[in-house]
């Protein structure tokens, strides 16, 4: 299993977002609305959104990372800190190609590891509801259920699963 792991950058910005929105397109497909998975790759919205980062790439208590395997971008995490002094991991994904590989722990230890850094002991996350996978993945991974919050997205609203690891 050869991979890298990069932080984001101005550099590789582009590629974060991009595999963000095509695994977005692949993850939620008959979940969230198509309407909003074709829009949100559509070039323009890419564009918007490599701004959005590039203005996170300096923040502190806010890291990302991208996951390259053989050369190619293929995952990607983002964690931050709460509103309730704690870190949330706000993203992990996989492009389709790469799943079920373990690439997926390999994004979430070292997730952990960025939240430990920051300075907190404990992080949240969370996942839509009607995605099953990912749901056992957080579990499987000693998560444990907490909520429900609901999650806008346009004008569809979706439920989430919170999910709370405590002392990582």
């Amino acid at each position: 299993m050869s991979y890298e792991l990069e932080e984001l950058s101005v550099d590789n910005v582009n590629f974060y977002v991009k595999v963000n929105s095509l695994a977005w397109k692949q993850t939620y497909k008959g979940i969230v609305d198509d309407y909003f998975l074709e829009l949100i790759n559509t070039k323009e919205e890419i564009n918007k959104s490599i701004e959005r980062m590039k203005n996170n790439i300096n923040k502190p208590l806010y890291k990302a990372f991208l996951l390259k395997v053989n050369d190619k971008y293929v995952g990607m995490f983002r964690v931050c800190k709460t509103d309730k002094d704690m870190g949330e991991l706000k993203s992990l994904y996989l492009l389709d190609e790469v799943k079920h590989k373990g690439y997926g722990k390999i994004l979430f230890k070292r997730a952990l590891e960025e939240v430990k850094k920051m300075g907190f002991n404990s992080m949240i996350v969370g996942c839509l509801s009607d995605n099953t996978n990912a749901n056992n993945f957080y579990k499987h991974m000693g998560g444990v259920f907490v909520s429900n919050r609901d999650f806008t997205i346009l004008n569809q609203t979706l439920k989430e699963n919170v999910y709370l690891f405590r002392e990582i």
